[in-house]
């Protein structure tokens, strides 16, 4: 008589192995992406967005507290300001944050007052737009870019202000 073995069928992944696998590349790959960030286009908007936040909520302040305020602006960043009973402009005396941002050395921004491009030299201390107690502002456009991109087709950011102090922002083609 032959003795017969018997063996059990071969054995692969079950549904619930598979599906663990998948949720934890999932995750990993989640976090690779956050980490990374957004590509050009989202880097410059978060600019913008953040200009146009910092802006609005200046603008609160100066209505709320009947201080005249203003915006410094360099091709490298920002800073706002608040004049002082001297006559000086310096940063506002209660905000300790939210204040001056220096933009990421590839960001460059370009500014235009009352439709002429301003002056962005860094040895100013006066600020080319200003927001006032009564909610108006000085018109502006700025326009976050690439510094070594010149192309026609180069993303770009807007953030422009009229004089009744309403702020618009987006992204705009060359």
């Amino acid at each position: 008589m032959k003795a017969v073995q018997i063996t059990s069928p071969p054995r692969g992944f079950t549904l619930l192995e598979v599906m663990i696998v998948m949720l934890l590349v999932g995750i990993m790959t989640g976090f690779a992406l956050l980490s990374v960030g957004g590509g050009p286009r989202e880097r410059l908007a978060e600019e913008g967005q953040r200009l146009a936040a910092l802006v609005e909520l200046h603008q609160q302040e100066a209505i709320l507290r009947g201080e005249l305020r203003g915006i410094r602006f360099a091709r490298t960043g920002y800073a706002i300001l608040s004049l002082n009973e001297q006559g000086e402009w310096q940063p506002p005396a209660a905000a300790t944050t939210l204040v001056r941002r220096e933009l990421p050395e590839n960001i460059a921004l370009g500014l235009w007052v009352d439709d002429r491009p301003a002056e962005l030299a860094a040895a100013s201390r006066l600020p080319q737009v200003l927001l006032l107690a009564s909610g108006e502002a000085t018109e502006f456009v700025a326009i976050f870019g690439f510094a070594d991109d010149r192309e026609p087709d180069a993303p770009l950011y807007r953030v422009a202000g009229d004089a009744l102090g309403r702020l618009a922002a987006g992204a705009v083609k060359r």
